[in-house]
């Protein structure tokens, strides 16, 4: 059915042909759609010849890429820095690897441009600052060829900006030359540009930058055609509605593009193709106007088959549908989709067929997708899961540290080590970090041990290689100075510290402001850190790692009771008397209902102190009641470690000041659980802390052999979930 949707007003122009262009594929397929929140965009990022999608996070600068295999399934990595927050702009293109698509993001507030290189599924590209000073704040920006992409294979940058003076907004385009990014040409815009595009008119013609201007009357729609070093406009169509937006395709099988605009919250999908009366010359014609019967959220064209079709979001995301449409006759719809306590966000194009994205009802940004294959005229549903978390993984960083690392003199030889106390710089704050020999130890208990749980066993022979570990229980004076960075920075400017590794600590990811104060009432000044989750533990980790240039990580379980038993055999490390246990921990019997200074109680025979008692510690592991079973009857083991692949639980290690004694003994396991925070005051709750969990804290080990950055990023991030 049609109907009526808005006047528009088309400015015809002349389409300048360009003798020494290159023929330009139809782009449809990486066009570039936005929400409140989110862009989506694809490009054949590693190469292989397959189009790849990617997902980007406005406010944090995250992007999440799937990599589409041959067989047309997809490979989600975990997410990546963008290298700026409070993205306005987002393009995909040949930008930096010849032969791949790469990322290129700005920020209209921070007034910063970058490109991102992601040829790499395992890698993660480092974000390449352009130094853009032709303008102020960039709000849009498309990889457009300007001329010199048939020489070096790489595109140039048009980008609109908004903060100007005296023309607040601009259009610059701009010579990707890797180095310089020099200015080729200025022009005053009427309003800013926004939803940039890069588009072919016409199969076989120049691509153009297509975008939309805001004005004070509306919106128009604008394309401008820039191999030649400067923008020419080849149409536009004014007196679209304010917030308009607008989907593109060749329905109709013609060589000639078609446009679709639309207001988000209406109806109707108003059409205007390309003519081409005369050879040459171009326009935008008159079209029809289409009402779909509900309000439409986002219009995204599917590009396989023998016909283009339309995927449309309708409402508030609650359903969609695809649409056969042929340019000519209503859009009629062929599958019918609703969805339940979600809502659909965007879909993208796959091989023989699509993929759909959804959020929560109450969420922020898409978390979970589906694949339809084609299936005769229709689709079926195919494969489906969860979208990589956007919490944060820090994997920018991690080369840059394991190069600090590396740099610095190192011990090289197990009898080269010895107890060292370092000061985190630019701070006061010490820490002691004992030697630990390698060798080999039974693990586990013996079924005669008094107290003894089925998860300590059977006992099995581990090899340990040689490591430092922290003489007492990482303390508040430690922890705070990453719990609260801005108080850590003041400290720089009276005390000695390391630029270098200020620069890169601070890059890594800290944790939130709390709500409630986490020691609850027992103490700071001297006191174990308490309550943070595993996730805060390892962030800790990388934190001083980057600032002192020496690795520093969780133990394994193996290498913590490795460590607790210090060559002992016995149910604690100095004996099978329980009534003895006083002397070296704070439990439940004399620990006064609260935990105590860290290092007031006698230590094991290799110098720890509070192994077995004031708070449970955090290990690596996933905690599994079999991995015993698992471990045994092969031979000794050479520094095991069970990665987690779930969620929940990791392992804790050690008694706490709330523990029975035998929960102290050396072989002690138990497992992490969500009911740890099940008081959290956090909203939503925090993948920092526990406030039920007023007992666990944690201590560093520092292993001889530096592990290569891939091993570092396991280590630092060992969960599957961040909370």
């Amino acid at each position: 059915m049609r109907s009526y949707f808005f006047s528009a007003t088309v400015a015809v122009s002349l389409l300048p042909v360009f003798p020494n262009s290159s023929p330009a594929a139809d782009n449809t397929f990486s066009f570039v759609y936005e929400n409140t929140n989110e862009f989506f965009g694809s490009g054949d990022f590693d190469g292989d010849g397959h189009m790849d999608i990617v997902i980007v996070d406005k406010e944090s600068g995250k992007y999440r890429l799937g990599y589409q295999t041959t067989d047309g399934a997809l490979l989600w990595v975990d997410c990546r820095p963008g290298g700026i927050k409070g993205i306005a702009g987002f393009s995909t293109g040949s930008l930096l690897v010849k032969g791949h698509d790469g990322l290129a993001l700005t920020s209209a507030n921070d007034n910063q441009i970058t490109l991102v290189d992601a040829s790499s599924t395992s890698a993660t590209g480092k974000p390449v600052t352009v130094p853009f000073t032709a303008a102020l704040g960039p709000n849009t920006i498309l990889a457009v060829d300007a001329g010199s992409a048939g020489t070096t294979g790489l595109l140039d940058l048009y980008v609109g900006s908004i903060y100007n003076s005296p023309d607040a907004n601009l259009a610059t385009l701009v010579r990707n030359d890797g180095a310089e990014f020099p200015k080729l040409a200025e022009a005053s815009l009427p309003g800013p540009a926004t939803h940039a595009n890069r588009l072919s008119l016409k199969t076989g013609q120049p691509e153009a930058a297509c975008f939309l201007i805001t004005e004070d009357k509306g919106d128009t729609f604008r394309a401008e055609v820039v191999n030649s070093g400067k923008p020419v406009s080849i149409a536009s169509l004014s007196g679209l509605p304010a917030a308009a937006d607008y989907a593109s395709g060749n329905f109709r099988g013609s060589p000639l593009r078609e446009f679709l605009f639309y207001k988000p919250g209406q109806n109707s999908l108003l059409l205007r193709p390309v003519e081409e009366q005369t050879p040459g010359q171009l326009q935008l014609g008159n079209g029809a106007t289409f009402d779909l019967g509900q309000p439409i959220r986002r219009v995204v064209t599917l590009t396989g088959g023998s016909r283009q079709k339309l995927f449309v979001i309708f409402g508030q995301g609650e359903k969609a549908a695809v649409f056969n449409f042929d340019g000519v006759k209503a859009p009629s719809s062929i599958l019918a989709l609703s969805a339940t306590n979600e809502l659909f966000t965007c879909a993208a194009n796959v091989s023989d067929g699509f993929v759909v994205f959804t959020q929560p009802a109450t969420g922020k940004f898409s978390n979970k997708y589906r694949v339809y294959k084609a299936n005769g005229d229709s689709y079926a549903s195919g494969a489906f899961g969860s979208l990589p978390s956007l919490a944060d993984n820090d994997n920018i960083t991690i080369p840059d540290i394991a190069t600090r690392i590396t740099a610095n003199p190192a011990v090289m030889q197990e009898s080269e080590m010895k107890l060292y106390t370092n000061t985190i710089p630019g701070t006061r704050v010490t820490y002691t970090m004992i030697p630990i020999p390698g060798g080999e130890f039974v693990m586990g208990s013996p079924d005669s041990e008094p107290g003894r749980k089925p998860d300590e066993g059977p006992q099995h022979k581990v090899k340990i290689s040689p490591f430092w570990m922290e003489r007492c229980e990482v303390t508040w004076n430690e922890y705070e100075l990453f719990m609260y960075p801005d108080e850590e920075k003041r400290t720089r400017g009276t005390i000695p510290t390391d630029t270098a590794g200020d620069k890169l600590a601070d890059a890594v990811t800290h944790p939130s402001k709390p709500y409630v104060e986490m020691s609850f009432g027992m103490g700071k000044d001297g006191f174990p850190a308490i309550s943070m989750t595993q996730h805060a533990a390892n962030k800790y980790c990388q934190w001083l790692s980057a600032k002192t240039g020496h690795f520093y990580r969780l133990p394994t379980e193996a290498e913590w009771e490795y460590a607790c038993r210090a060559g002992t055999t016995t149910a604690y490390f100095f004996g099978d008397d329980a009534s003895k246990l006083a002397d070296y921990a704070w439990y439940e019997q004399n620990s006064d209902f609260k935990y105590q200074k860290v290092g007031r109680k006698k230590p094991n025979p290799w110098g720890l102190y509070d192994m077995c008692g004031n708070v449970v510690e955090w290990v690596l592991d996933q905690y599994d009641p079999e991995y015993y079973k698992q471990s045994s009857g092969g031979g000794a083991l050479t520094d095991p470690w069970n990665k987690a692949t779930k969620p929940y639980p990791h392992s804790v290690r050690g008694g706490s000041w709330d523990d029975e004694a035998n929960l102290c003994r050396s072989a002690a396991r138990r497992g992490s659980d969500r009911s740890w925070k099940m008081q959290d005051p956090q909203l939503p709750k925090s993948v920092w802390y526990f406030s039920d969990a007023q007992w666990v804290g944690f201590r560093m080990v520092r292993p001889l052999k530096v592990p290569t950055p891939e091993q570092m990023q396991k280590y630092w991030t060992s969960g599957t979930e961040r909370d």
